[in-house]
């Protein structure tokens, strides 16, 4: 039986690398074919004096590098415009179609129930919109002919998505242990250069989040500490 089939959906390069770059270094090297869909280019996170063009290209250039390094081939860009994401009909149609070709059996996705407000950048407002609407998109959208039906003459057949995990869950109910692949985690966050203002600090600081997060791990209800971890509230998408 081959491995289940992988799409990791964020808001802007770098997202996905800080939230589960070690899971898909490790799933890569089982031979799961995974997929990497970033709804923006990230564009407004530079702010050097280059035209909007080039800093998508910068920023696109970043994130296909930081997927090779731990073993992603496919990288996907919506470019919507960033800071403007909004959970609309048109953008869950465009996740739609993207789950249709790509037919993963599993989505990784920001966690729509994680509210708490606790720092400007976990909840962007363009973090927010992606939760939401591939919330929407997995159920009942993507797996539903009713939905979308100027898919199907594009040849996109309803797909049923089997699981997905959220990251940035308050309630996580998943820990992976990235310890054999944390130096790769580093290398993908130092692939985003241009949103790197102490990179001196980079692996200081991801080696404590992941330790932070490897502390509180659990299994079978029971506590089960990991030096390095990554979380995530698994659920499964109803037929």
């Amino acid at each position: 039986m081959s491995e289940p089939r992988v799409l990791v959906i964020a808001a802007h390069p770098d997202d996905i690398d800080f939230a589960c770059a070690g899971t898909m270094a490790l799933w890569s090297r089982q031979g799961r074919h995974i997929t990497y869909l970033l709804c923006t280019s990230g564009e407004k996170g530079m702010r050097e004096d280059l035209p909007e063009w080039e800093k998508m290209r910068v920023r696109e250039e970043e994130q296909i590098e930081a997927a090779r390094l731990v073993g992603v081939q496919d990288v996907l860009f919506l470019r919507r415009k960033d800071g403007e994401l909004e959970n609309t009909q048109g953008f869950r149609r465009d996740l739609v179609r993207v789950m249709r070709q790509v037919q993963p059996q599993i989505v990784f996705s920001r966690d729509p129930a994680n509210n708490r407000f606790d720092s400007f950048y976990g909840y962007h407002s363009d973090h927010r919109a992606v939760a939401l609407a591939v919330f929407d998109a997995l159920y009942p959208a993507v797996g539903n002919p009713l939905f979308f039906p100027a898919l199907l003459q594009e040849g996109l057949k309803p797909h049923r998505v089997q699981e997905v995990y959220f990251t940035g869950s308050p309630e996580p109910n998943v820990w992976i242990d990235i310890r054999p692949v944390i130096d790769l985690k580093v290398k993908a966050l130092a692939s985003h250069r241009s949103q790197m203002d102490q990179p001196e600090e980079l692996e200081r600081i991801v080696r404590e989040w992941a330790g932070r997060t490897g502390k509180g791990a659990r299994k079978g209800g029971r506590r089960r500490p990991l030096k390095y971890a990554e979380a995530f509230r698994r659920l499964e998408v109803p037929e």
